[in-house]
């Protein structure tokens, strides 16, 4: 059974549905992404979650959720004096996601005070929000390195997060972990806002090992390798966006699983864009799935 690693945080999500009232539930971008790996090989992956939780009630009712959803939780770890992070989730007329956020005693930021053993699996998968948040990036770096040495290939998604770290420190944290990635997932408005570039020939180049996959607001993905696109796809966008959250999640997700169980690039990136396609009709980062929609 191929075995994926995602590494990062898992919140409490309370969502406004509107009068006054708010939604409660489970979220956070690499538990998601963890999600839609299960959901999008129905169960053939082995999903499993490295995050931080409490001792607490929420954090229990987390687990459980994370369980009741297809994730493994054999490596998350309950910290003494930490607890889960709160996050409030509202959307502006065109659906974009509107976020606020209550971390301070997050446990999730703690994982990396001392190395941890991330080794054993096909995939490690983390992104920027994970590198953002983590207390000891160094230990975060110094983790991937040996789960790569010791034979797991690497994931990295920007989703950059201006609310949590500055251009400045994105891109010198990319800089030092961009030489150990496998696969990158970067949106169009990552690339302007982190690099002011339309394309990613440059990187693509740059790092010349890296499979980079290019997001375009649901309209179009691209894949570049050595600073050639080598598959384009355009997609028709979804016209009636109700929430915004969770779409990138959704999309490298199934991807990740796709390529595992032996797609080809353009066939996983078809299907990636379906799941997200569905995910932005719902409220809410978890949402039901038509998996015959994912041809």
């Amino acid at each position: 059974m191929t075995k994926i690693l995602s590494i990062g945080e898992v919140m409490l999500e309370m969502s406004d549905v509107g009068e006054g009232l708010f939604k409660k539930s489970f979220a956070g971008d690499t538990f998601n992404v963890a999600h839609y790996i299960n959901v999008a090989s129905q169960g053939r992956i082995r999903a499993d979650y490295l995050t931080g939780l409490g001792h607490d009630g929420i954090s229990r009712e987390c687990i459980d959720f994370l369980e009741q959803h297809g994730v493994s939780t054999r490596r998350v770890q309950l910290l003494d004096g930490r607890t889960i992070g709160l996050f409030i989730l509202g959307n502006d007329a065109a659906g974009e996601k509107q976020y606020g956020y209550w971390r301070g005693q997050s446990a999730a930021r703690h994982l990396f005070d001392q190395p941890q053993d991330l080794s054993g699996y096909d995939l490690v998968y983390f992104s920027g929000i994970t590198a953002a948040i983590t207390e000891n990036k160094n230990n975060l770096i110094l983790s991937i390195a040996e789960a790569k040495e010791k034979g797991a290939r690497i994931v990295f998604d920007y989703n950059h997060r201006a609310q949590l770290w500055s251009q400045e420190e994105a891109c010198e944290f990319a800089r030092k972990i961009l030489p150990l990635i496998d696969i990158v997932k970067i949106s169009d408005e990552e690339l302007s806002s982190l690099y002011n570039l339309q394309d990613v020939e440059g990187l693509s180049t740059e790092y010349a090992s890296a499979e980079w996959v290019l997001t375009c607001g649901g309209k179009k993905a691209e894949l570049w390798q050595n600073g050639q696109n080598i598959v384009s796809k355009s997609f028709i966008a979804v016209s009636d966006v109700v929430d915004s959250s969770a779409a990138g999640d959704a999309f490298i997700g199934t991807y990740l699983a796709s390529r595992s169980e032996g797609d080809s690039f353009t066939k996983a990136l078809d299907r990636a864009h379906q799941t997200a396609a569905q995910v932005v009709c719902a409220k809410g980062s978890i949402v039901e799935i038509d998996l015959s929609r994912l041809n």
